[in-house]
This record gives C-alpha cells, structure tokens and sequence, in this order.
C-alpha cells in the first residue's frame, strides 16, 4: 500500500502514515527498510505493508 508520512520524529524513533485508505499507521523506526540513515520527512510518499493499524516493510517511493 502507498502512503504519506504525517509525522515521524527521529528523537523517538516512530511516527505515522496515513494510508491510501485514509487510515493511520503508527510506525516505529526499524520497520523503515532500505541504507543509510533512517529518517523520513513529513509529506515524503512510501510504500508500507499494513498490519492492523501498524505500518511494516516502509520503503522511501523513488520520484520518478
């Protein structure tokens, strides 16, 4: 599923995305998949796996 970063603090190491469903996802930092540093910035488009109202397997979507 896509979605969009609503908040994410890098401090606490969990935000949320709202879903193409218009759903909240929380999310914890580690659930973020890919190198480098672990951040996302608010309004930043990702792909995530949903599970209940938990956001899994994020990925950063590539501006194409």
């Amino acid at each position: 599923m896509k979605g969009i970063v609503k908040f994410y603090s890098l401090v606490k190491g969990a935000g949320v995305l709202v879903g193409e469903d218009h759903k909240e996802y929380s999310f914890k930092m580690m659930e973020i998949v890919g190198t480098g540093l672990r951040k996302l910035s608010e309004n930043q488009v990702v792909s995530f796996t949903p599970v209940d109202l938990k956001a899994t397997q994020i990925m950063v979507e590539e501006n194409k």
